[in-house]
């Protein structure tokens, strides 16, 4: 947080205002467009904070460190919210038990975790996911060069993207944390192969990963 307020260039604040005032439907009516790589940027960073709670809240249950404060305020603060959380972590013994057994999923408080024990939460975020994904990658040379260009003026761009960063970096850990503590089969081969993706990866593994409906419908 002190490299975002005190080292980010912040040539552009009036700009930056009127980029969130755009992104958020508030300028709808205004014809200014904003850089197609920076919009992906930005709805990549409303993705995160589900993927993540989708990986941490269900393995700290009963922690003595909750996850879910710091993935609510990861939905405005991304990373710089979690690291807080990452960095005062530590693994539970015995290790909590993965899938969530279906007896600790009722109640309107565990509206989340039930949906992401179920396959339908990964698979909208992976649609989500490769929709913005194409549309920064077919975004276009000029595009590119007009978000590098933001990119060194813009505060606003500058967290956003190394916030992006940030995340991406961090989640392939949790993704073995949780195929782990889930004992998928799969995990030295596909976790791996699904870091390598950003966003798209985690969302597939979300799909994929054993769950407690899945686990109790099959026995």
């Amino acid at each position: 947080m002190g490299y975002v307020f005190f080292l980010a260039p912040n040539q552009t604040p009036t700009i930056d205002s009127f980029v969130v005032q755009k992104l958020v439907g508030l300028k709808a009516e205004d014809p200014f467009v904003v850089n197609e790589v920076f919009t992906s940027v930005w709805n990549f960073m409303g993705l995160y904070p589900l993927l993540y709670a989708a990986m941490l809240i269900p393995g700290a249950r009963s922690n003595k460190l909750p996850a879910w404060p710091f993935v609510c305020a990861s939905v405005f603060l991304g990373a710089y919210a979690l690291i807080p959380y990452m960095a005062l972590w530590e693994p539970e013994s015995p290790q909590q038990q993965l899938p969530p057994p279906e007896e600790e999923l009722g109640g309107g408080s565990k509206l989340f975790m039930r949906a992401a024990e179920t396959p339908w939460l990964g698979a909208a975020l992976a649609a989500g996911s490769a929709y913005w994904l194409y549309n920064a990658v077919t975004a276009g040379g000029d595009a590119w060069l007009g978000y590098l260009q933001f990119f060194d003026e813009s505060r606003l761009c500058h967290a956003t993207s190394v916030d992006f960063m940030l995340c991406t970096l961090l989640m392939p850990f949790w993704m073995s944390n949780d195929a782990q503590g889930r004992n998928w089969d799969k995990r030295g081969s596909l976790v791996p192969l699904l870091s390598l993706l950003p966003l798209l990866g985690p969302s597939l593994y979300l799909v994929l990963r054993p769950k407690t409906y899945s686990s109790s419908s099959s026995e």
